[in-house]
């Protein structure tokens, strides 16, 4: 699932909770997207979610895995 675990395997399924590529592409069909529409929505909402809330961001405060 490379969208989310770094496998680089963007079909893979590897849990509940990392994204495929198949899930983005359901979210771009649902909202009348394109796929690439749908990743620079993706890329502006963090980039303005991390504007709004930076402390979710920074890596010290991420639980440990």
């Amino acid at each position: 699932m490379c969208l989310t675990c770094g496998c680089m395997d963007a079909h893979k399924e590897m849990g509940q909770n990392n994204i495929t590529y198949e899930d983005l592409q359901a979210a771009a069909r649902e909202n009348g997207k394109s796929v690439d529409e749908t990743f620079q929505i993706f890329d502006r909402t963090r980039e303005r979610d991390q504007v709004d809330h930076p402390k979710e961001y920074d890596s010290s405060s991420q639980p440990s895995m």
